[in-house]
């Protein structure tokens, strides 16, 4: 198998067509097909139904798909390595975010690295992915130190440090309950509720704490997959959402307020590395520094434990405390 062979499959996958593929490629319709026809007379599998115009994966075609894109990814980054190592340079941090992190606290914490060292890290990456993909991604080295949402299936990973905080409730401005200081999911029976669509262990608290018993059935309900997303439902006036304290702390669109939940709905995040490998100063520098900005910033955080899952199952009667409701008039903590 050749590297043209995958990077012709790839682009047949991406455009839609032998044709479309070709033009991507700068190459001819009949190499690119040769190509595809060669690697699936080796692999000994089709990888496409070929039905006009466009042509389809089969099971097997995706399966191979996301080992090609591996490798391609991987061909991409030894490239890239390759020309620092002949210029000298240092290898960059890798470093990965949850998704929810990486839209506020990372950028905060790392902005004020930037401003306080000069020297810091001249070439940084930061990939942003879902937190079910950070354990692999530390484990197959392709990153070196990740902040993620907890809990995970932490394997040969270790945690570095653990933080524990109560959820907030995402209300638009108009909303007739803005006015109250903590919020019951009792008041919200009549209110859309939007909520996240990964409901496995913790985030299972986050899909319901909203969904009060006495709730109707036919009350209209928004899944989605993006906390993101379900902030800026709420400011458009679509509903209602139950959000973890980093976005509140530091995405605060305008027509959007946060208030205390009665209900102690705990989100977990830390900092993640492989166990196994060493880690350079600026790693240890940065997981410390986005530690100490979480614990300086955050209201009502708390250490967790070595296990990333909840230390006490609600640390303030009532699941809030006076600092908690010590908010402005726009809802900003």
């Amino acid at each position: 198998m050749e590297i043209r062979q995958f990077e012709a499959f790839a682009a047949v996958h991406a455009s839609g067509s032998v044709t479309a593929a070709a033009r991507l490629l700068d190459r001819s319709q009949p190499v690119v097909s040769r190509q595809l026809q060669d690697l699936e007379q080796e692999l000994g599998f089709t990888l496409f139904t070929r039905t006009r115009p466009q042509v389809t994966l089969t099971e097997q075609g995706r399966q191979f798909l996301e080992e090609v894109r591996n490798v391609l990814t991987g061909l991409q980054q030894l490239e890239a390595r390759s020309r620092e190592i002949a210029e000298g340079r240092a290898q960059p941090l890798r470093l990965a975010s949850s998704l929810s992190l990486s839209a506020g606290l990372m950028p905060a914490v790392l902005a004020k690295i930037f401003e306080s060292d000069e020297t810091f890290q001249p070439k940084l990456n930061m990939d942003v992915m879902p937190s079910g993909h950070i354990v692999p991604a530390l484990l197959d080295g392709s990153v070196d130190v990740a902040f993620t949402s907890l809990p995970l299936e932490l394997g040969r990973c270790q945690l570095h440090w653990c933080a524990q905080v109560p959820c907030q409730v995402a209300l638009p401005e108009s909303h007739p309950l803005v006015a109250e200081p903590v919020i019951s999911a009792v008041q919200l029976i009549d209110d859309t509720v939007i909520t996240p669509s990964n409901a496995s262990r913790m985030r299972h608290r986050l899909s319901t704490a909203l969904l009060h018993p006495s709730r109707p059935r036919n009350r209209r309900q928004v899944i989605t997959s993006s906390t993101m997303s379900a902030i800026m439902m709420v400011r458009a006036g679509m509903g209602v959402a139950l959000v973890d304290p980093c976005l509140a702390l530091h995405v605060q669109p305008e027509g959007v307020v946060y208030r205390p939940f009665d209900s102690y709905v705990p989100y977990m995040f830390g900092a993640l590395t492989h166990s196994g490998r060493p880690l350079s100063d600026e790693a240890l520098h940065i997981i410390e520094a986005v530690r100490e900005y979480a614990f300086s910033n955050i209201p009502q955080i708390i250490e967790g434990d070595s296990s990333g899952v909840p230390t006490v199952a609600e640390p303030q009667p009532n699941g809030f405390s006076e600092d908690a409701v010590a908010q402005d008039a726009s809802g900003k903590v």
